[in-house]
C-alpha cells in the first residue's frame, strides 16, 4: 500500500467511527421516541386483559422482578395469584399513568422509561424494540 492510500484508508476509519459513535445515540433515542406510542397502546391493552401470552412477547428473558429471581412467567403467576390483594388492580392503576423518559438511566446508552410513579421500566432495546423490563427495585 502507499502511503496516499494508508492515509485514505485510515480518515476512511476515522470517518466512520467518528459518525458511528457521535450520531447513534440521538437516532435511537428520536426510533425509540416514534416506537413508544404504538408499543405503549399495546402494551396497555394487554396489561387491562391480563393477556400473558402478548405481554410475554414484550418481557424479556433477563426481566427485572425487583429483586425475587423470578422469570417472566413466574412473575405474571406471582401477579395472578395475588389479584386478591389487588396486584392487577395496582399494575394497571401505575399504567393508567403513564410514563416518562428517565434521563438519568437513559444517559447510560439505553432508551428507558418508567411509570409515573416510578414502579416499572421499559427499555428500548439493541434489537430495535421496547420491552418492559421490570420492577423498579430498592
Amino acid at each position: 500500500m502507499t502511503k496516499t492510500s494508508q492515509l485514505i484508508a485510515a480518515l476512511l476509519l476515522l470517518s466512520v467511527a467518528f459518525a458511528a459513535f457521535s450520531q447513534t445515540p440521538v437516532s435511537r433515542t428520536a426510533t425509540a421516541e416514534r416506537s413508544w406510542p404504538g408499543f405503549w397502546r399495546q402494551f396497555t391493552v394487554a396489561i387491562n386483559k391480563k393477556d400473558h401470552a402478548s405481554l410475554l412477547r414484550v418481557m424479556p428473558s433477563d426481566f427485572s422482578d425487583g429483586g425475587g429471581g423470578l422469570t417472566p412467567k413466574e412473575w405474571l403467576s406471582f401477579i395472578d395469584e395475588n389479584e386478591r390483594s389487588g396486584s392487577w388492580r395496582d399494575l394497571q392503576r401505575s399504567m393508567a399513568r403513564g410514563a416518562k423518559i428517565n434521563r438519568t438511566w437513559s444517559a447510560k446508552g439505553v432508551p428507558t422509561k418508567v411509570t409515573r410513579d416510578k414502579a416499572y421500566y421499559f427499555e428500548f432495546r439493541r434489537d430495535g424494540k421496547w420491552y418492559f423490563a421490570g420492577v423498579v427495585g430498592d
